[in-house]
């Protein structure tokens, strides 16, 4: 029995360990080899949130590893308040009344523990009184149990929320045995004949039931006993009300021997001793249920993290690639309107040269005239154009200005409604470092897209003093052309001026064109490589998303390796596949020759057993689609349990064909 045990043991706190471990790799996720400094920055703060988490998790574990016992069978008694537990324990030690209290007070407020052949019983501070005080030490005292006596003592059946009070501290964990302490000093037996009455046998009846509809197949059945008469029976008591008492028992019974049957304490004594022989098989249960319970908390609250985490990423994801979309789609929309400005007003200039030129040349005006009527339509020009050009820049700058601004607000709700769902990871601080360094790149989207308007200005207003001192060089010559030779015509004149005007005032655009094209590129340019880095943070977050799955499926797999090397321990054969599910009381048992009968070995209300992988598939009858197989079912267990099984078979064969579980979309 020892090297089995152990064994299993070993087996089992190995597979612990490697769970810890698994658990302590979640804080060393991010990528320590990126070498931008702020990106790295916050994945590492990323990290230390989700590490934050993680050690909260991971305390649940550590605790009961402390707690739990392999090398004892412990069989502990709880129940209410003055039920009778201690002096129940006396009467099995044959004590000396030293446990047993005066019924004024809590009497028990630590955990107890002594010796009964090879079992350790335990003596647990009672329910229903001041039980918060010493809920540590009761907790302490579950998680060592592997076999639960909840005694009753009121002579009647507990009520609905004294039963809802023992689930929630058993938790599925052990199994349970109920025991009716009836109540009767020796005096009530003098013409009373048996403890085990129609009114006993009533209250049996309604607690069996009402116990197995609370706690399900964890609850085994119901004893019935009078321990103040065991105790008086068996015991040797040293205080004044109990030799009292003990007296008044040999008044009624002919012998002690008579009270000890009559009490059926015996019943009790042979159940302790059945429960001793099978003690490797309810240690290992018990100590791997109380595993799996805290192993399925953990896990679903890594899940719950992990949904936070990617639904919040992706929620930025998707208002950061709208707010990308918006910038973008704002430049292109005012670099379309400065160049048909700048076409626009250098046309109209060439046209007011034309003008001034020709008004010159009918009125015969001087070089100077003309040159002062040049020089403030240059001004002019400047004035209208740069006026322009400012009130375009100034509309794309409000509208980048605005869709940021939008995206910032977006995301100061995001993480500030985050915390809603009470996580183990703070996703609101999470989405905090997001929103610093995405702030901080979109910050410089804004920068780049407002440092060109001067560039562009520059680039329009400064030729524009280079088209008048050529027109006025070119005017210079039409005059000493014109007014050299009085025999040409006027029309010449103007021909000639305005073919000069003409490639001069093209000449100017074309570079302005150029270099504000040239410039619009580099800010798109620049844009895009800003856009770069959001889609560096998305991708880096998306990794350690990623990562994270990979963690959890580790976690799955250990679980499942746990529950086959239990069920080896308990069926004393292997099998390919176990999947259990405490919360929902259900296990999945893929091997040869496994009973029909298992489920209540396994105190499970739902056992699914397969001989082989296949014909367990064979038997979901599901569509397939992408590899995967649809779910449209709330069979909750059935979905997770091939979840599971597809990803131990993944890890057994990589080029397993299908890939695993969706559920079908509404």
């Amino acid at each position: 029995m020892i090297a089995t045990e152990v064994s299993y043991s070993e087996i089992f706190t190995k597979e612990v360990s490697k769970t810890l471990q698994t658990l302590e790799e979640f804080k060393i996720l991010a990528n320590n080899e990126i070498n931008h400094k702020q990106l790295k920055e916050m994945l590492n703060a990323i990290n230390q949130d989700v590490s934050t988490g993680i050690d909260k998790i991971q305390g649940n574990l550590v605790y009961l590893m402390q707690n739990v016992d392999w090398n004892r069978f412990n069989l502990s008694f709880f129940g209410e308040t003055n039920a009778g537990k201690s002096t129940l324990l006396e009467a099995l030690l044959r004590g000396n009344g030293e446990l047993i209290g005066d019924g004024k007070k809590d009497y028990t407020q630590t955990l107890g523990e002594k010796k009964y052949g090879d079992v350790t019983l335990l003596d647990l501070p009672g329910i229903e009184g001041n039980e918060e005080k010493y809920i540590s030490e009761i907790k302490r005292g579950i998680e060592k149990s592997h076999v639960v006596f909840f005694v009753i003592g009121t002579n009647k059946e507990p009520e609905e929320e004294t039963l809802q009070k023992i689930r929630s501290y058993l938790k599925d964990q052990a199994k349970v045995y109920s025991i009716i302490n009836v109540r009767g000093k020796p005096s009530t037996y003098k013409y009373k004949k048996e403890i085990y009455d129609a009114n006993i046998q009533k209250i049996e009846a309604r607690t069996i039931q009402k116990f197995r509809r609370i706690l399900g197949n964890h609850y085994v059945d119901n004893l019935v006993v009078n321990a103040h008469l065991s105790f008086l029976a068996l015991g040797n008591p040293n205080r004044e009300d109990l030799i009292n008492d003990q007296q008044k028992l040999m008044e009624v019974f002919s012998s002690k021997r008579e009270a000890y049957s009559f009490s059926k304490l015996l019943l009790i004594e042979r159940m302790i001793h059945e429960l001793s022989i099978s003690s490797m098989e309810e240690i290992s249960l018990s100590n791997t249920y109380k595993f799996l319970g805290i192993f399925e908390e953990v896990n679903e609250r890594i899940l719950k993290g992990k949904n936070d985490f990617d639904a919040a990423v992706k929620a930025l994801k998707n208002h950061i690639s709208s707010t990308i979309v918006e910038v973008e789609k704002c430049i292109s929309k005012y670099r379309n309107e400065i160049i048909n400005l700048i076409d626009r007003k250098l046309e109209g200039f060439k046209s007011d040269l034309h003008k001034i030129v020709y008004e010159g040349i009918d009125q015969k005006s001087n070089e100077a005239i003309l040159k002062r009527r040049l020089t403030n339509e240059k001004k002019t020009f400047e004035k209208s154009i740069i006026t322009e050009l400012k009130n375009i820049l100034g509309n794309m700058r409000n509208e980048i200005t605005d869709a940021i601004r939008q995206l910032h607000n977006r995301m100061d709700l995001e993480f500030k409604f985050s915390g809603i769902g009470q996580s183990d990871f703070n996703i609101g601080d999470i989405l905090k470092n997001v929103e610093v360094n995405v702030k901080y790149v979109l910050g410089q989207i804004l920068e780049v897209g407002l440092s060109i308007g001067g560039v562009i200005i520059a680039i329009v207003a400064n030729p524009v003093l280079g088209i008048i001192s050529g027109v006025v060089s070119l005017v210079k010559k039409i005059w000493d052309w014109f007014f050299g030779d009085p025999n040409k015509r006027k029309r010449e004149a103007k021909n000639k001026a305005y073919h000069e005007i003409n490639n001069t005032v093209n000449k100017v655009k074309k570079e302005v064109l150029l270099k504000t094209e040239k410039e619009l590129k580099n800010l798109e340019s620049s844009i895009k490589k800003q856009v770069t880095g959001i889609k560096t943070i998305n991708h880096e977050i998306e990794k350690l998303s990623y990562a994270m799955d990979g963690k959890i499926t580790e976690l799955d797999h250990l679980k499942v390796k746990i529950s086959k090397a239990l069920v080896a321990t308990i069926l004393k054969k292997p099998v390919e596949f176990a999947f259990f599910d405490i919360g929902l009381q259900s296990g999945l048992l893929i091997g040869e020759n496994i009973s029909m009968n298992t489920a209540s070995v396994f105190r499970l209300k739902m056992l699914s057993t397969f001989s082989s992988t296949g014909k367990y598939f064979d038997s979901l009858e599901n569509d397939i689609d992408e590899n995967h197989i649809i779910f449209d079912s709330q069979d909750e267990f059935t979905f997770q349990s091939t979840s599971n099984l597809i990803n131990y078979l993944k890890m057994q064969d990589p080029y397993f064909p299908i890939q695993g579980v969706r559920r079908k979309e509404s």
